[in-house]
């Protein structure tokens, strides 16, 4: 875990005591770890897993947020003040978390300045992914949308976007990711793979060029 962002910059002996405030959680596929406008009253650190992070609208429809994976913090919004989810978290494979009651998880940021900094770090990043999401999906073409999203999920799990990243995606995720249908999505990954720009099996990616994801990212066309 010491690869979370919540622990970043925390000395071991701070991590550990951390981490010993915390409970062991276990969810099965298909169970929400909170609900959109239940009161945030935890927060997790993903530790086995996959979780799909997604918001639904007054009309019913669904957008797929983000997808998280091991050392994911999730539920940071109730640490930063007395707020409801602004999405629901659900377990795509069984998973398992670490877990904090919001009243314990305050008792140690006002202690540790370090941690309080991340956990507000967290809110941050996840409020500029929400807004960036939501942009997209209103004036960005599917093919720029599914170029910014492997850059993005490779940028978030490796810290970089090199060639031969490989992600754990499937079409499905990419179109939940993108807002896309299922037969745009594959109809331009087809066409990637067949330029090069992306290999992969099942259920994975592997980023082969990605200068050219860059350039599709920005502007739409080759």
């Amino acid at each position: 875990m010491s690869r979370s962002p919540l622990f970043a910059g925390l000395a071991p002996d701070e991590a550990d005591a951390v981490q010993r405030r915390a409970s062991v959680r276990k969810f099965a596929a298909g169970q929400s770890l909170f609900e959109q406008g239940a009161a945030a009253r935890e927060l997790f650190v993903i530790t086995k897993g996959r979780i799909k992070v997604w918001r639904a609208s007054e009309e019913g429809m669904s957008l797929t947020l983000t997808l998280l994976g091991r050392g994911a913090p999730l539920g940071t919004l109730g640490a930063a003040s007395d707020a409801r989810n602004h999405a629901t978290a659900t377990a795509l494979t069984p998973v398992e978390a670490l877990a904090w009651p919001i009243e314990i998880l305050r008792e140690l940021m006002d202690a540790n300045p370090v941690l309080a900094a991340n956990v507000l770090r967290t809110v941050a990043n996840y409020a500029e992914q929400l807004i960036e999401r939501l942009e997209e999906v209103a004036s960005v073409p599917v093919e720029q949308r599914l170029a910014r999203t492997l850059l993005r999920m490779a940028q978030r799990a490796y810290g970089t976007e090199a060639d031969g990243c490989e992600l754990p995606l499937s079409r499905q995720d990419l179109a939940e990711l993108t807002s896309a249908t299922l037969p745009t999505v594959s109809r331009i990954m087809s066409r990637w793979r067949a330029e090069g720009l992306i290999a992969g099996g099942r259920g994975r990616v592997v980023l082969r060029d990605c200068g050219r994801l860059a350039r599709l990212s920005e502007r739409g066309t080759m």
